[in-house]
């Protein structure tokens, strides 16, 4: 699996159209809602159990892997709010392609300017998914599990 950071502007219904032709899974996010890697990786590992015991909400693995980055549990609302815009800055998930492979692919394909700073969580990014309220129930070392926690809870909520 890869993930890749860009910037850059998209016409969504190409993307979407070419992510399609990817062997594997292919998923973008609006990076100014993704909390790091891991958030995406947490996120994938979730909507991949969820298709194997038959949990899914969504008829497709990429979809269902929106709702758990978002932690909402109605599609519509999970791709008002972690998937891609038109403009900005892109979380790419890849799974399939090699890196060499994925990094053209964002170049070439969907040209986009690479920048992995896009992936980096802050605490603005955090507070797009909990309040001050939960962050002054945990530790500054734990501010990002709260990410984790929510991700958790779409399985018990949809």
């Amino acid at each position: 699996m890869i993930i890749i950071g860009a910037k850059g502007k998209l016409n969504i219904e190409e993307t979407l159209e070419k992510l399609k032709k990817i062997k594997g899974i292919s998923q973008i996010f609006d990076a100014s809602c993704i909390c790091g890697r891991e958030h995406i990786e947490i996120a994938y590992e979730r909507a991949k159990r969820a298709f194997e015991e038959g949990r899914n909400k969504c008829r497709s693995i990429e979809m269902e892997m929106l709702l758990y980055a978002s932690c909402k549990r109605q599609i519509k609302d999970a791709m008002d709010f972690v998937g891609a815009k038109k403009h900005g800055e892109y979380a790419i998930f890849l799974d399939g392609l090699n890196e060499e492979e994925a990094i053209k692919f964002v170049k070439n394909e969907l040209k986009l300017e690479i920048d992995e700073n896009v992936l980096k969580p802050s605490i603005e990014k955090l507070k797009k998914f909990v309040d001050e309220k939960e962050l002054r129930t945990v530790d500054k070392s734990f501010y990002f599990d709260l990410i984790y926690e929510k991700i958790a809870m779409v399985e018990l909520t949809k």
